[in-house]
């Protein structure tokens, strides 16, 4: 089987999937230092491409870059992470309610899978797969309400919280919850009530976020 030749922007993005992985599983925390000949060696890809990825990233607030420091995982603080849900919050009210006159039967079933996987993974206790699984959902809902430019601003602001979500304890601490928030979110959507659907995921972000300001204010400082 012929390999087509990855483009180098393909190569970017390669990088940029690979530090969410790291960040998704808990590899790299906020404060840790990014490594490019670590990165670059560990993709097998020369230098540029994950200078480039870095550069995005930081652009987008996931990374931080200091002078004759080096580049960091971009350290949370409070403030900015309540900012952060309630922008969320806002905005995944109005994907909804757009998801809600749009979504096809077919659609709704995706996310409907994707609920049975995350109360699959609560039996086993596998938290980091209901990580996954929660950025999967959100990830899907952005697609459902058909509006490109809603979906990539929300898509940014999840990757920001990226290095927050691993670090959430919520996600071990509620486990046998997780599935049933999501399923109301879908249970709404099914009905075509988009009024419900905004309130209940609104209310859904905006708990959880509360939650994570709680356990940001305790994370040790430098």
């Amino acid at each position: 089987m012929q390999v087509p030749q990855l483009k180098r922007e393909s190569l970017r993005e390669a990088v940029i999937r690979l530090i969410e992985e790291a960040l998704l599983n808990g590899d790299l925390q906020p404060g840790d230092r990014i490594v490019e000949t670590g990165l670059a060696e560990r993709a097998g890809i020369s230098r540029g491409p994950v200078r480039e990825a870095i550069r995005q990233l930081v652009g987008e607030g996931i990374l931080v870059s200091y002078p004759s420091r080096g580049t960091f995982v971009m350290r949370w603080t409070p403030r900015a992470v309540e900012e952060a849900y309630t922008l969320r919050a806002v905005l995944e009210r109005f994907a909804i309610q757009e998801a809600v006159q749009r979504a096809t039967h077919e659609e709704i079933a995706q996310l409907q899978a994707t609920v049975d996987e995350m109360d699959r993974s609560a039996r086993l206790n596998d938290v980091k797969a209901l990580v996954r699984l929660d950025v999967r959902f959100h990830e899907q809902l952005y697609a459902l309400s058909g509006h490109s430019l809603l979906q990539k601003t929300l898509s940014q602001l999840r990757r920001r919280l990226t290095c927050v979500m691993a670090m959430d304890q919520g996600f071990a601490d509620h486990r046998d919850g997780i599935a049933p928030d999501h399923q109301a979110i879908v249970d709404a959507l099914k009905a075509g009530d988009a009024a419900a659907a905004g309130e209940i995921i609104a209310d859904h972000v905006l708990t959880t976020g509360d939650e994570v300001v709680e356990q940001v204010r305790n994370w040790p400082q430098e």
